[in-house]
């Protein structure tokens, strides 16, 4: 699964890995996860992995790896999965998924993307549209759910993904549907 466009000469693609994800990649793209979700200004810790579970989930076969190249130098990753056990480091709650796509579950197409992130250096840059395209083209050849997170000074995201699934470069429309949310509080004693 390939998507490629030329943008100012540089060539942008994103690839689907399974376990031949080149090796000399890894500890690039987890300083890259690690810039894109370490200080970020949201309540709830967006990084579900440290280092060792982020490199296993990188050379685990189940995981779906979407990387955006750039020249042929990664920018930026997708981790999708369809077991939902693992699927839970994203906090979520196997459970709720089964009862809501029962047969997506059963029949292994309902997969959850427990990351996604492009590098900071370069966003902005269209790279977005190229790790859309090929994620969404994946799920609809195999008529698969995908399921994400993200925090609520984000939700705008939704609405984004719909408009650039209808672009003319991703071309694979979707619709977003909210799921549930989780809302933080602090309580504070009045004087």
């Amino acid at each position: 699964m390939e998507g490629a466009v030329e943008r100012n000469g540089e060539a942008i693609v994103t690839r689907l890995y399974r376990d031949d994800l080149p090796v000399q990649w890894e500890d690039y793209l987890w300083e890259k996860y690690e810039e894109s979700f370490g200080h970020l200004d949201t309540y709830q810790d967006q990084a579900c992995y440290d280092r060792d579970s982020f490199i296993e989930a990188l050379r685990d076969y189940q995981y779906l790896k979407f990387v955006v190249l750039e020249n042929g130098k990664p920018r930026g990753l997708a981790l999708a999965i369809n077991d939902l056990e693992k699927a839970s480091v994203a906090y979520i709650n196997p459970e709720y998924i089964r009862k809501r796509f029962p047969l997506q579950v059963e029949e292994g197409r309902f997969y959850y993307v427990t990351s996604i992130f492009v590098d900071p250096a370069v966003q902005g840059m269209g790279l977005v549209k190229s790790m859309l395209r090929s994620m969404l083209s994946y799920m609809r050849e195999g008529k698969r759910v995908a399921g994400f997170d993200f925090c609520g000074s984000k939700e705008f995201l939704a609405g984004l993904i719909e408009t650039l699934s209808r672009d003319p470069e991703v071309n694979v429309p979707v619709r977003a549907k909210r799921m549930d949310a989780q809302v933080y509080y602090i309580l504070e004693i009045e004087e």
